[in-house]
């Protein structure tokens, strides 16, 4: 048996793989034979399309999918063949990026049109439809998927990570903190005041604000440091080697430096302010061991802060009891006057 190396090819842009309706199984040939036209046009109106087609046997379609690095695949699974066997069948190799997957079906299988869906493959054709609208579906998500799966680890707006980037470093976060020995910190983030910022200005000047505050915290935190977006107006940074009390004076001199530059001012005109923002911080080891338990303690940080009043940032060890409601340790205002000398916030 010859060696077959299983390792992740590299992928061809612009090659297919489709089932071929020749097949030694005598009953496979009799289920497709009907269907010889519509694979034969499919397969030109790929190329067509600019792609190199291969036919492989129906039931080798994933694995020759895989072992060429083919960029889409057309599978004609048996009616023993379950959605999530042939789900598995194509991604349990474990390819860098998985192919651009579209499962044709005989007209009697039309009612498992949404299961096949459900198990995650991307277009699903029943019977002899139009074989250039198949082809020109196939092409435009297969060359789309690189975008696709980008836009699924860098925000499109501010080019920071996304919440999946984010959310997959908190645990590796807190294991080399645990390991150095070192505290760390997660901070979430809330800019004061956005929704209605938006409905008074617009969206336009609001996408700006938000590309500037992005651009703030990228260029005020160290490189070894994480700030992702992970919504509309909420950033989280993964904060390593800082305790409670140096995060607390962190989000001081993020509030404190943060300024609109003047054409962004410009275009938020009289609507526009200062811009201010509330945060919830947890902090490694003392409020989690953990690293989702300490972003989700880090939230809770947050909506307390939040129910309290604008402006704040409190930690989590402070939602509880009296703590958290000392103004004077909670509320970034008074990091401005100096808290403890009687000064009322600005």
């Amino acid at each position: 048996m010859p060696h077959v190396d299983l390792r992740s090819p590299p992928q061809h842009p612009d090659l297919a793989v489709i089932a071929s309706t020749a097949s030694a199984n005598p009953s496979r040939a009799a289920r497709t034979q009907a269907s010889d036209g519509w694979w034969l046009q499919l397969k030109a109106a790929l190329q067509d399309q600019g792609f190199t087609v291969q036919q492989a046997e129906p039931e080798r379609c994933g694995v020759e999918a895989f072992l060429a690095g083919a960029a889409a695949v057309v599978l004609a699974p048996p009616p023993d063949v379950t959605p999530a066997q042939a789900w598995l069948e194509l991604c349990d190799r474990a390819a860098r990026m998985l192919p651009t997957a579209m499962v044709w079906l005989p007209g009697d299988r039309a009612d498992e049109v949404a299961d096949w869906l459900e198990a995650g493959f991307d277009d699903v054709v029943v019977g002899e439809v139009d074989p250039e609208g198949a082809a020109l579906r196939l092409a435009a998500r297969a060359r789309s998927r690189p975008r696709r799966q980008s836009l699924a680890s860098v925000d499109a707006l501010t080019g920071l990570p996304t919440w999946h980037v984010f959310s997959s470093r908190l645990d590796p976060t807190v294991r080399l903190s645990s390991r150095a020995g070192m505290p760390m910190a997660v901070a979430v983030l809330d800019m004061d005041g956005f929704r209605q910022l938006e409905a008074d200005a617009g969206r336009g000047p609001v996408r700006q604000v938000l590309i500037d505050v992005a651009a703030h915290l990228r260029a005020a935190l160290r490189r070894s440091d994480t700030v992702a977006r992970l919504g509309d107006d909420r950033f989280g940074l993964l904060l390593h080697h800082i305790t409670a009390f140096e995060a607390r004076r962190l989000m001081y001199k993020l509030w404190r430096s943060l300024s609109l530059p003047p054409e962004t001012a410009e275009r938020l005109g009289t609507h526009g302010g200062p811009i201010t923002f509330t945060a919830g911080v947890a902090v490694f080891p003392g409020d989690a061991s953990d690293g989702h338990e300490l972003y989700m303690r880090a939230e809770i940080a947050l909506d307390c802060a939040r129910a309290s009043g604008h402006r704040r940032v409190l930690l989590y060890s402070e939602t509880s009891g009296e703590a958290g409601a000392h103004t004077h340790a909670t509320d970034l205002r008074w990091h401005r006057t100096g808290a403890g000398r009687g000064e009322e916030p600005e």
